[in-house]
């Protein structure tokens, strides 16, 4: 009698605390859409005016010292928040990049010519 009404309690809280879960996770794709809409045409916006913003222009990954000259500017121009992003989303492709097998050579190939906004984006696919 005991065995069953400790399993039941069990189950009881892992069914509430799966449907807590899943309806914080609704609200959160639910806030993001309409926010995703508004802040593309914010970017549009702002890209006629920062065109010369760093996180929108290519970055030279062709040799590791370029790789360390690229994101010393962009710290050094865009701050430490922006460099502290790309740094994320470049151990992130690391890891995660399946065609990039945990070669740092081979993601500087293939992040080569790509925007540092681009590379942020890839992480939060």
């Amino acid at each position: 009698m005991r065995k069953r009404l400790i399993t039941l309690i069990s189950a009881g809280t892992m069914a509430l605390f799966l449907v807590t879960a899943c309806a914080e996770e609704g609200k959160d794709v639910g806030g993001t859409t309409p926010e995703k809409s508004g802040s593309s045409s914010v970017k549009v916006a702002d890209a006629g005016n920062q065109g010369d913003s760093l996180m929108n222009q290519p970055v030279n990954f062709s040799t590791p010292e370029d790789v360390e000259k690229t994101l010393q500017n962009i710290r050094e121009k865009e701050g430490g928040k922006a460099y502290n992003q790309l740094k994320n989303a470049m151990q992130y492709i690391l890891v995660y990049d399946l065609s990039v097998g945990n070669n740092e050579e081979k993601m500087y190939k293939k992040l080569n010519g790509r925007t540092p906004e681009q590379i942020i984006a890839k992480m939060k696919r």
